[in-house]
């Protein structure tokens, strides 16, 4: 069972990465395409059930698959390589790659191996990012009256993970008031992964200071309590659309791509468990893709 705090980095990335429009790691000098479309973190196995990565992204113009990772201490290497596998194996044919976002203090490339297996993987080091200028230049940004860009947003949400010459919750109560002119649920996207990944790379007995300065602001550490239910319930949902897959999996061998847009664009459970019915009880794969794509 994923211990808490691991489960709030989750629920904030996840929730951060719902709410970004178009968010594109270029700004991190990742050559990822400029304009992608999240897609859903779980990747249904049918040996372990899922594997959920910190985010999935696509190309809007050339297909390909963006898997994202966010790293704080010692890395797992086996869990890294089985994500990417997990990954590649439910998109085939299209090319995937694997970004890791470390944290602390790793800031030089090195291999991923596991074994035999190794993983060519784009790796960014914010723990060598200048994180006190990002921070001056974002407050000369809103200052000036200016829109913040979706690469603006995620170099705000990553903020805790750069190197600054200040405590990491003082850098938090500088930098969450620089989301309070978004949209009300952008702001909260980018608050909740901003305390997530400050809270999970803080050791524990520094934690408090962090719940203390969130204590202090509008977002409260309520904010937190409300992610978790949040995460529950997208949860839910995610567990939904995989029970669906694997379904069509087991039974048919193949999941088309239209259908599987369908079911990960998905956001009723009753849409849901209504199709997991009927693909358990369609004569053949026709049948069963029907049922999911006359809602169209």
């Amino acid at each position: 069972m994923p211990e808490p705090h691991r489960e709030r980095k989750d629920h904030g990335l996840r929730y951060l990465f719902d709410e970004v429009p178009n968010p594109s790691p270029r700004v991190f000098g990742v050559p990822c395409p400029e304009r992608v479309e999240v897609l859903s973190p779980v990747i249904p196995l049918l040996e372990t059930k899922a594997v959920v990565v910190d985010g999935l992204l696509r190309g809007v113009d050339d297909g390909s698959i963006w898997s994202l990772e966010f790293e704080m201490g010692s890395p797992d290497h086996c869990r890294l390589i089985e994500h990417h596998t997990a990954v590649a194996r439910a998109y085939p044919g299209v090319q995937v790659e694997t970004v890791v976002f470390w944290g602390r203090d790793r800031a030089e490339p090195h291999v991923l191996r596991c074994g035999r297996a190794s993983l060519e993987a784009h790796q960014v080091f914010l723990a060598a990012m200048d994180g006190d200028g990002e921070l001056h230049r974002l407050r000369r940004v809103v200052a000036e009256g200016r829109a913040l860009t979706s690469g603006d947003i995620l170099l705000l949400a990553t903020l805790p993970l750069m190197h600054h010459g200040q405590a990491t919750w003082n850098v938090v109560e500088a930098a969450v008031p620089l989301a309070a002119g978004l949209p009300a649920n952008l702001e909260r996207g980018v608050v909740s992964a901003m305390g997530a990944l400050a809270y999970i790379a803080l050791k524990p007995e520094e934690r408090p200071f962090l719940l203390e300065v969130l204590g202090r602001m509008p977002v409260g550490e309520e904010l937190f309590e409300d992610l978790r239910a949040q995460g529950e319930a997208r949860g839910a949902l995610s567990q939904a659309r995989a029970a669906v897959l694997d379904v069509l999996a087991i039974r048919f061998h193949a999941v088309p791509d239209a259908v599987r847009r369908e079911v990960e664009a998905a956001d009723r459970l009753e849409v849901l468990r209504a199709w997991h019915q009927a693909v358990v009880l369609a004569p053949d794969a026709q049948a069963a893709a029907d049922a999911i794509l006359a809602r169209r």
